[in-house]
């Protein structure tokens, strides 16, 4: 597994982690926002600034062509297999970073630094790398885990509400996998909270419950399955979102396919109906409203590409309760147009 670093300082952090490598050896890639993070983040390493790929912000921009961007930045700076390359950012650049990483003289070394909530607490997280293509999402990917990942918390409080939000997503679907206590508290939480110091013990508790998942089964033959949950119909949500050109974060959809599923989940395996409504109406509290009924049939398409599908029809992770999981199952067409008409 990676190993995962929280800091207060991740300059210094990458200090000690670069000190021995050349600076023609180290490679970074950032988007438009998060390359300005870059001065502070090396200011204590011998870094080129021509050794940096820029990216386009955004999951539309999660394509073939930004991987070339970053394969092309590598090939014309003369990188090699004992280079490293530092990917700066939210969920895509360390999707697009460990992608192109991974692939690149058919692997270099790779650390991420997440600077968005989701990236922090999964994206970045357990080696998961790809991008969409024909409008699907993560269609192209490889498990690659990452040298090492750098949290430092302090990056969110750059962070808007809704990006905050987004990741929060991702921090409910860990409560519904770990516990009632953990996804109490989440579900207490106010968002302004978001950036207050007793938030970094719920961060690093996702951490733990995704890393620990993760190393027991990391190219998901079976357990890690789990963490799919709310991503089966959220990222056929996100995937609509892009074409209908209003995109929705990524943990804007999932939070939406939390909901969808949680309501599989009641229907197929008797899970606890009060805790459906509670985290329906956390949702709805705090994530854009999103009618999905008028889409139905555009996104069970979506969902019938989807890569967990072994078999014809649509594989969903489901809950019989907190804590409690059913892999591989296989739902109605009807079952599922009425789930996402609960949304």
């Amino acid at each position: 597994m990676e190993s995962i670093i929280f800091t207060t300082d991740a300059s210094l952090v990458l200090a000690e982690l670069l000190g021995g490598v050349r600076h023609e050896d180290l490679f970074i890639v950032a988007d438009k926002h998060t390359v300005g993070f870059c001065d502070r983040l090396f200011e204590k390493v011998d870094w080129i600034p021509s050794h940096v790929a820029v990216l386009d912000c955004g999951e539309e921009y999660k394509s073939l062509e930004s991987v070339s961007r970053i394969w092309a930045m590598l090939s014309k700076r003369g990188a090699h297999r004992s280079s490293i390359l530092v990917c700066v950012g939210g969920g895509v650049v360390t999707d697009l970073g460990g992608f192109a990483a991974s692939t690149f003289k058919r692997g270099i070394r790779c650390v991420n630094v997440p600077t968005t909530l989701l990236a922090q607490v999964d994206a970045s997280l357990g080696g998961k790398t790809g991008f969409n293509f024909n409008g699907l999402k993560n269609e192209i990917g490889t498990f690659s885990i990452p040298e090492k990942v750098i949290i430092d918390v302090h990056f969110l409080s750059h962070l808007p509400v809704r990006e905050r939000m987004s990741g929060f997503a991702e921090m409910i679907k860990h409560g519904l996998l770990s516990d009632r206590e953990y996804l109490t508290r989440l579900l207490n939480l106010e968002y302004q909270e978001t950036s207050s110091e007793d938030f970094l013990e719920l961060i690093r508790r996702s951490v733990a419950i995704k890393d620990e998942i993760v190393s027991q089964d990391p190219r998901e033959q079976g357990l890690r399955k789990v963490l799919n949950f709310g991503h089966t119909i959220g990222h056929a949500i996100e995937s609509l979102s892009i074409m209908r050109g209003a995109t929705l974060l990524h943990g804007e959809a999932v939070a939406l396919g939390l909901v969808a599923e949680l309501y599989l989940s009641v229907r197929e395996k008797g899970f606890p109906e009060e805790t459906y409504r509670e985290v329906w109406d956390f949702i709805k509290r705090y994530y854009p409203n999103y009618p999905l009924i008028d889409h139905v049939d555009t996104l069970y398409g979506l969902m019938l590409h989807d890569k967990k599908n072994e078999r014809r029809g649509v594989n969903f992770t489901l809950l019989p309760g907190i804590g409690e999981y059913s892999l591989d199952n296989y739902c109605s067409k009807d079952l599922v147009v009425e789930a996402l008409s609960q949304v």
